[in-house]
């Protein structure tokens, strides 16, 4: 998502490929001409007045109460592959149908990874990029993300890797005024973010939108300003890693989401932000309903001894109609381990969530259900990604078993 605010310019410069000798010719990057350097300056648009949810629109109910009352039900889902060593992320359906994913394993070196006829298999990346993040290129291929080499510094050099036929082009982004900070790179919908600055090509520009530096965390405190992002083509947030500040951009128009909610925290140690309601994954379910999903926590000591460990309570916030209504989850005194992982929508008016140990929430006419991921005994599953793909939707993420872990895919039945 966006910033208010003035919009700083996006330089583009054209990198030659040393892979590819096509052209695209229509509407999108890899149709402007290698040797030209295209500068622009563009924006993405008008922004709103922010928008403040607070406790008086939501306010908590007692501990015990348990808003999702989700039964726990037999898994729907189907373990698809479970083999290579890592952890699988970063999922991308393209306009064929087929599904991209980044493998991770061991100190966070990314390769690419396409499903096809059943299984994985490994695709070369753009020549001289580490890939950070994938999206789906409006000409219907993939993009690879790598905005890190800007990392440490006020301007960012981000590279982008554009498949739209059988070879890779690549793209330089001279991205100025970025935060300097690490996180990491995420990809939704055409955008692409890293640290606090979101990009997007329209069909004929590069634009820019700013986002919010300085989030705090639980602890009151981050040096890593990072976004994930998330919801519909026609919908598209920012939320934080860590942080309670999100940004909104629809019909052109960009708007700060506020979170002052919080829970009573009278238990809390060390901790300023004790309490406070963070996002952490959105699903856009209709033309004027959005969930946001996430968790209001804080630091406190275990009641029978003087550990540090974590208390609070999941919650779903829903807007529509011009109203926010919030659903609680019961509170937990101690190991309160909660986060929402990822949401999407379930095409039907209700929505999937996964939460830590591959555990799946069902939102649906209206009632919450609970299941758990399949996996072979002994094994645990876990979810970084849920994505949707035509009529399909894919859980991404690994499962652990005897100290090793082996990157997994599930789909739902």
């Amino acid at each position: 998502m966006r910033l208010a605010g003035a919009l700083a310019a996006v330089s583009l410069t054209l990198v030659s490929a040393a892979c590819t000798s096509e052209r695209s010719g229509t509407g999108g990057p890899a149709s402007t001409p290698t040797e030209a350097a295209v500068s622009v300056t563009s924006s993405v648009g008008a922004s709103a007045e922010a928008v403040t949810v607070s406790s008086e629109d939501c306010p908590e109910p007692a501990r015990t109460a348990d808003g999702f009352q989700a039964a726990s039900v037999p898994s729907g889902w189907e373990l698809l592959a479970a083999g290579e060593r890592g952890a699988l992320r970063g999922g991308v359906v393209t306009a064929d149908g087929a599904l991209w994913a980044l493998r991770e394993e061991g100190q966070g070196d990314l390769t690419l990874r396409r499903w096809k006829d059943g299984r994985w298999e490994a695709v070369a990346g753009p020549p001289g990029m580490k890939p950070g993040a994938l999206a789906a290129s409006p000409g219907g291929g993939i993009w690879v993300a790598q905005p890190g080499e800007g990392m440490w510094s006020d301007t960012g050099t981000w590279k982008v890797g554009v498949r739209e036929g059988g070879g890779w082009r690549t793209l330089a982004l001279d991205v100025p005024d970025q935060k300097a900070g690490g996180g990491s790179a995420d990809a939704h919908g055409g955008w692409m973010t890293f640290s606090t600055v979101a990009v997007h090509w329209d069909g004929a520009n590069w634009k820019r939108m700013n986002l919010p530096a300085g989030q705090e965390d639980v602890g009151g405190f981050s040096d890593v300003d990072a976004y994930r992002l998330s919801g519909s083509a026609e919908e598209i947030w920012a939320v934080p890693l860590t942080g309670a500040t999100a940004v909104r951009l629809r019909d052109g128009v960009s708007q700060t989401v506020q979170f002052t909610l919080r829970i009573d925290a009278k238990e809390a140690i060390h901790d300023t932000q004790g309490g406070l309601f963070y996002p952490q994954a959105v699903a856009v379910v209709g033309a004027d309903d959005r969930w946001l999903l996430g968790t209001a926590a804080f630091g406190t000591h275990y009641l029978d001894e003087n550990e540090d460990t974590v208390a609070g309570r999941l919650v779903a916030v829903r807007h529509t109609r011009g109203e926010w209504t919030c659903t609680w989850g019961p509170f937990h005194r101690e190991q309160f381990d909660g986060a929402f992982v990822d949401a999407v929508p379930d095409g039907d008016g209700g929505l999937w969530a996964a939460t830590a140990h591959g555990t799946l929430w069902h939102l649906g006419d209206g009632r919450w259900t609970r299941q758990r991921l399949p996996a072979d005994e002994g094994a645990e599953p876990n979810v970084n990604d849920l994505v949707v793909g035509g009529d399909q939707i894919y859980a991404l993420g690994w499962v652990a078993s005897q100290g090793r872990f082996h990157g997994a895919l599930w789909r739902a039945g």
